[in-house]
């Protein structure tokens, strides 16, 4: 996966160098200060602003004006200061710079009430020492690549500057947390000394050349190349060789090697701006590598990718419309909806979010599901979410038309118990469209009622007092138009999805007749005697006698419950 990514980030970068990950750069919430060469300073306050576009702007002086020129010369001195992850840090994990031109501490180290969350001021030292030869590192495989940075860390110029930084450093730092706890800035304190951007960028590669691998014990030379694990993205939990890691299943404990899979020290510093630079990308884009590859990240880690795919394929009109089609005559707003036709991918998921999902879909892709929707519902998104993934995402149809055949009536169902009718009839309308499409193009699927036909047909033989016996469908069908003129005689204040239940529940046809019967005794009092057609359907219903499964037929018994209603047609024509 990484490197069909890595082939066409490396063309952009290439081309934009940093630039391509700077323009999107995002500070945290902090305290800024830069030190000239004279050791003046200027403090800059970062807090992010949702209701402005450009995050620039959020960037001010301590008078709050707003300070957007000196936005991208922050972004750079941060980016190439920051470690790569708290088990990545140079010597105290308290603090997060890699460099000695700069200081990262977060406010609370020195203002709180915990100690064990308190930056013990020695370690300040010890960092600054520490960046003079990198010393403190001692593996083998370290010492091997520190060996080619031995005329950097004797150039006496550069020792002097990080004793006058570390000097600088411990001398006023005190003074800069007050003046954090002061400005209300609760986050970061960052540091940076004012030195050609190039420095920074040297600085920070003798870091990354003993840090960028997941566990550099394992790289290992092959020729004059150099390959490790990589750390970005692996979700190994940390040192794959650590007896503290949470995911020893990557390993591979049956090879001489258990690394996953090893990469090229070059590649390695390209996958980490990869997921630098997308970590920066709006995260509703899945497409941020280019149409043909799909990107889902995490949420939270933004540069944390949580599902991927290469597409052969990408679908934006239809070849062949979806005839979205009233089967139901469902009236909204005292008006029956006009038919549809729906062109293009985009559009049938907005239909479906909405239609099926109660807007629940999209905003539930990934991750848990939001944890205030019913229980019911909430697994009914869980089992059909991939389905939605995969074709409206990744342009892969199969798994969705078998949702629709398998789980479309569920949907329908849900609806109803939570006394949507109006949406149930969508939904089954929608199920009904989307099952003619797949018939119409010979993507096969169950032979589906024609509804005008059973209703015409259905009115003949109820007026004409033929008591030949029901086909399964025909006495599903009448079964839900019966069950709904009942439950409309009802005076009471009960909700509709609540008399409707036992219905739903009722597991072959004989626990269905039997539960009509019951409910016709309870309204029969407002039913007249002599009401024609509706004796001779609870006669054709009393005497169907084959045993059959509700489950098979729902969706024609639904069919029967929201659809025009055979014994109000009459009394509206008188």
């Amino acid at each position: 996966m990484i490197y069909d990514v890595l082939e066409v980030f490396r063309k952009e970068y290439e081309a934009k160098g940093d630039k391509l990950i700077l323009d999107n750069y995002q500070l945290k919430d902090g305290l800024y200060i830069i030190i000239d060469e004279n050791q003046n300073y200027e403090f800059f306050i970062y807090k992010f602003e949702k209701g402005i576009e450009n995050k620039e702007l959020s960037l001010k002086d301590l008078n709050g004006n707003r300070r957007k020129d000196k936005y991208y010369d922050l972004a750079q001195k941060d980016y190439y200061s920051g470690y790569l992850n708290s088990n990545k840090s140079f010597y105290d994990k308290k603090i997060h710079n890699v460099n000695y031109l700069s200081f990262f501490v977060k406010v609370e180290s020195f203002v709180s009430k915990d100690s064990k969350k308190l930056l013990d001021l020695n370690s300040i030292k010890t960092q600054f020492e520490a960046f003079v030869d990198y010393a403190k590192f001692t593996k083998k495989e370290e010492k091997k690549i520190l060996k080619n940075y031995k005329e950097t860390f004797q150039d006496e110029e550069r020792k002097n500057k990080i004793l006058q930084n570390y000097q600088f450093v411990a001398g006023n730092i005190h003074k800069f947390v007050d003046i954090a706890v002061e400005n209300s800035v609760t986050n970061y304190i960052k540091i940076f000394f004012e030195v050609p951007i190039e420095e920074y960028q040297k600085e920070s590669e003798i870091y990354y050349a003993i840090k960028i691998f997941n566990d550099i014990t394992y790289s290992v030379n092959i020729g004059d190349d150099v390959y490790g694990l990589s750390d970005s993205n692996l979700g190994m939990g940390g040192n794959i060789n650590s007896t503290k890691n949470k995911k020893p299943f990557l390993q591979h404990k049956t090879k001489k090697l258990v690394l996953p899979f090893m990469v090229l020290k070059d590649d390695a510093l390209m996958i980490k701006r990869f997921f630098d630079w997308i970590k920066f990308q709006q995260y509703k884009n899945k497409y941020p590598n280019g149409a043909q590859f799909f990107i889902n990240r995490d949420y939270k880690e933004k540069d944390l990718i949580t599902d991927f795919d290469y597409l052969p394929i990408i679908i934006d009109k239809f070849d062949d419309s979806i005839y979205y089609k009233n089967h139901l005559k469902v009236v909204e707003n005292k008006t029956i909806i006009d038919d549809d036709t729906i062109d293009s991918l985009t559009q049938l998921e907005a239909v479906v979010d909405e239609i099926f999902y109660n807007h629940q879909l999209k905003s539930n892709y990934y991750g848990d599901v939001y944890n205030k929707l019913d229980k019911s519902f909430a697994n009914l998104i869980y089992i059909t979410r991939n389905a939605m993934i995969n074709y409206f995402k990744k342009y892969d149809d199969r798994a969705f038309y078998q949702v629709i055949e398998k789980n479309g009536t569920d949907f329908v169902l849900e609806h109803l118990r939570h006394n949507r009718e109006l949406m149930a009839k969508k939904s089954l309308n929608l199920k009904l469209s989307l099952q003619h499409h797949k018939i119409k193009n010979k993507l096969h699927g169950e032979k589906i009622m024609d509804i005008k036909a059973m209703q015409t047909k259905m009115i003949n033989k109820l007026e004409s007092s033929d008591y030949s016996s029901l086909e399964a469908q025909e006495f599903f069908y009448l079964c839900g138009q019966v069950v709904k003129y009942l439950l409309s005689q009802s005076e009471a204040h009960e909700k509709m999805a609540d008399m409707l239940e036992p219905f739903l529940r009722a597991n072959s046809s004989k626990k269905l007749k039997h539960d009509i019967e019951y409910t016709f005794f309870k309204y029969k009092h407002k039913i007249s005697l002599n009401y024609l057609k509706f004796n001779n359907a609870m006669s054709l219903i009393m005497a169907y006698e084959d045993d059959k499964k509700l489950s098979k037929y729902m969706d024609d018994f639904l069919v029967g419950v929201l659809s025009q209603n055979l014994f109000f047609i009459k009394q509206k024509e008188k």
